[in-house]
């Protein structure tokens, strides 16, 4: 079994050991870029920079030859699958993967992603995803699914580079620049009764300490009864639940119009409500450019469901979005997002990750979270997820309000060996 207090020791950094970069609430969050304002030139336009040379140096720097990549699996084990990668030399790495999309997208995942990684030299992780686009016709199956296993295969190559060095992964990324971040409490019900859900939110927050939450409105991408009424009734009940001190985020999962957004936005408002997610469909970056115009306090944030960093660009460009909100699986990975933060820096907006993850799924936004330039608000922590110390990984419970950076070699989870006796494999390309 695990030694927690050997765990609690390596995912515990000593205070002052990072570079103190503020993260800053919404209303404040178009300053987060100053601290690096003298590395960007404006007069040009963004690119990514040299991001991936950089982090194909780091890691060249480490290991001097090929790491190549031999086998990939989806295993199940404690009811849940991961994706796991081993080199030519027999060093594995690992990512837990949702179960639930892998099923329904497996065709996709197998052969466009997973399979084109075998034979592939893992120094090169940083570049790959470019790379396999262009392998035969790919890019003509770009879409969630398509990037969703692009990168979660990317992560677990990221944890086999990290095992090997005896290292976190964000020190191939670039500058430690946090020890730990806010969190809030994500709820992602709809159906029950908002009194119980808000009994759930508020219980989760006790437990972690979180002084923040996001909760859902509208009927996800429909508005009419019985959303209508919950929705006008959730926001005021919360706020007189969580006080004065606690901050308050909502998701729309794209339910309004641009006119019915603007008339939910003056509720939230009046209830200081701090971020509006993802109000309109969200393709329709016009609709959200109105909502994010007509809005005095109340930040406009999205970007869950994109996978383009020239998507991202419009966003920017066009001033449709305050806060961008890639997540680490769906847009293709560690690399793929960080360079969403560096994007932020540049417009000057700020950046919180979709993550309604709990459990070793939290890992690699975690390692973005240590080295990005730009980090607004708070960052999620599902509600209902694991709240307490669990006996088969390392901690992934926030304390005081905040989680921190984990220090673990690759991903930063560890794992008692035990679970992969019983486990089994749904998939392996040795069989393919």
């Amino acid at each position: 079994m695990l030694d927690r207090r050997k765990f609690l020791k390596k995912t515990t950094v000593a205070a002052g050991a990072a570079a103190a970069i503020p993260i800053l609430g919404c209303a404040d969050a178009t300053t987060a870029a100053q601290t690096i304002d003298k590395e960007i030139d404006r007069k040009k336009p963004f690119d990514g920079g040299t991001l991936e040379a950089d982090i194909t140096k780091r890691v060249k720097a480490t290991f001097p030859s090929p790491v190549i990549i031999d086998k990939i699996e989806v295993v199940e084990a404690k009811n849940r699958f991961f994706l796991r990668v081993t080199d030519a030399q027999g060093n594995t790495g690992l990512t837990a993967m949702n179960k639930g999309r892998f099923m329904r997208s497996q065709t996709i995942f197998i052969n466009l992603a997973a399979k084109q990684y075998i034979g592939k030299d893992a120094r090169e992780i940083a570049n790959l995803p470019a790379e396999i686009l262009k392998h035969d016709r790919n890019y003509k199956f770009v879409s969630l699914p398509y990037w969703n296993g692009i990168g979660t295969v990317e992560i677990a190559v990221w944890d086999l580079l990290g095992r090997m060095a005896n290292k976190p992964v964000y020190t191939f990324l670039g500058n430690k620049k946090r020890d730990s971040y806010p969190v809030y409490i994500s709820s992602l019900e709809r159906e029950l009764p908002y009194e119980g859900e808000t009994d759930r939110i508020l219980k989760t927050a006790e437990i972690t300490g979180a002084t923040a939450t996001k909760f859902k409105i509208g009927g996800r991408m429909k508005n009419h009864e019985p959303y209508i009424t919950r929705t006008n009734e959730w926001i005021p009940y919360m706020r007189k639940r969580v006080g004065d001190n606690f901050t308050m985020y909502v998701d729309g999962n794209s339910s309004y119009t641009a006119e019915e957004a603007i008339e939910v936005l003056k509720l939230l408002e009046d209830n200081r409500v701090e971020f509006f997610e993802e109000p309109c469909y969200w393709q329709d970056l016009w609709s959200h450019k109105l909502v994010k115009e007509a809005a005095t306090s109340c930040k406009i944030a999205g970007g869950e469901q994109d996978f383009s960093l020239d998507q991202f660009k419009l966003m920017a460009e066009i001033g449709a979005i305050d806060t961008l909100q890639p997540d680490a699986y769906y847009h293709g990975g560690i690399v793929r997002t960080l360079k969403i933060s560096h994007l932020a820096a540049y417009y000057r907006l700020g950046f919180t990750p979709h993550s309604p993850k709990a459990g070793p799924m939290a890992a690699a936004p975690n390692q973005i979270f240590a080295v990005c330039p730009v980090l607004s608000h708070h960052q999620e922590y599902r509600v209902g997820g694991e709240e307490k110390q669990q006996d088969w990984h390392s901690p992934v419970l926030p304390k005081n309000g905040e989680l921190s950076i984990f220090e673990a070699p690759g991903l930063g989870i560890e794992y008692d060996n035990n679970i992969w006796k019983k486990e089994k494999v749904y998939w392996t390309s040795k069989n393919a």
